[in-house]
């Protein structure tokens, strides 16, 4: 067997075997005669180019599955959700929050209580009312206490606060414009 001695593109004195073919190395972009895997010599700037190259195809595979993950939880969004001007005005109405304001209220103090009454002509008619009668009356209505529970905290009789929350009731509706036989 003959061997037979050529130089490479790199200046490396290696020898020549009858089955010898040439090997592409890396990138395609130098030939490697056989045994050499490529980058085991390689220059110093060729071994940072290496790691840059590495650094950005690691890169560029994150960032493309973080966009892969956003786009699929948009995705998943838009099943789940109704954007606003696709609802009902029924739908919208029940999602709807409405600030209160002080001054838009008439306050009635009850025992330990404030009832804020918003319609003016309600709060009106209220105020016409007599003070025993009005908190009787706002008791009742606003408080939702029985008969017994506000004769108890009145220190009334029971019988007593029933007669004075029904004439209460019949001079409210006839101040409201309503009759009082309703």
């Amino acid at each position: 067997m003959e061997k037979n001695i050529f130089s490479d593109k790199c200046g490396l004195g290696l020898q020549k075997t009858p089955f010898s073919e040439q090997v592409i190395g890396e990138r395609e972009q130098k030939d490697l005669p056989p045994g050499m895997k490529g980058g085991e010599e390689l220059r110093h700037g060729r071994h940072y180019e290496h790691k840059q190259h590495t650094f950005d195809s690691y890169c560029k595979k994150v960032l493309k599955c973080e966009a892969y993950n956003g786009y699929r939880e948009i995705s998943r969004r838009q099943k789940r959700e109704t954007p606003f001007c696709e609802l009902s005005e029924e739908e919208f109405a029940q999602l709807a929050v409405y600030d209160r304001y002080p001054w838009e209220y008439t306050a009635f103090p009850v025992g330990g209580d404030v009832i804020l009454i918003k319609d003016d002509q309600l709060a009106e008619a209220l105020n016409a009312l007599p003070p025993d009668n009005r908190d009787i009356f706002l008791m009742y209505w606003f408080l939702e206490m029985a008969d017994r529970e506000i004769a108890e905290h009145l220190h009334m009789v029971r019988r007593t606060v029933n007669a004075r929350r029904q004439s209460a009731y019949r001079l409210l509706k006839e101040l409201m414009g309503g009759e009082a036989d309703d």
